[in-house]
């Protein structure tokens, strides 16, 4: 075999697995929703965003904006008893709905 045929045969290996394998996001999401939640973790009347801004990560209600800032977004999860059920990634929003207990 010569080498313009190794290469065909690895670019087309390549390909099929990246078309296999699942989006960052999804994993990405099941990790959010697998972290432990903090024993005073909080939970929302209505659907939330988890937005970046200010160098951290927002938990704001989608209707008025209002929310509340964390260092990073595993920490935002972690405050309140939410399960990520959606990504945005033109805004990069998360989007999490009240977990059921």
């Amino acid at each position: 075999m010569g080498v313009a045929a190794y290469n065909r045969g690895s670019r087309l290996v390549r390909e099929q697995i990246d078309r296999e394998r699942r989006p960052v996001e999804f994993e990405l999401m099941e990790e959010l929703n697998a972290i432990q939640r903090h024993p005073k973790a909080k939970a929302p009347f209505a659907p939330i965003v988890f937005v970046p801004g200010n160098g951290g990560w927002w938990a704001q209600c989608p209707t008025t904006g209002f929310g509340y800032w964390y260092r990073t977004l595993r920490e935002a999860v972690k405050w309140w008893k939410v399960d990520i059920t959606g990504y945005d990634s033109r805004s990069q929003e998360w989007t999490a709905v009240p977990r059921e207990e």
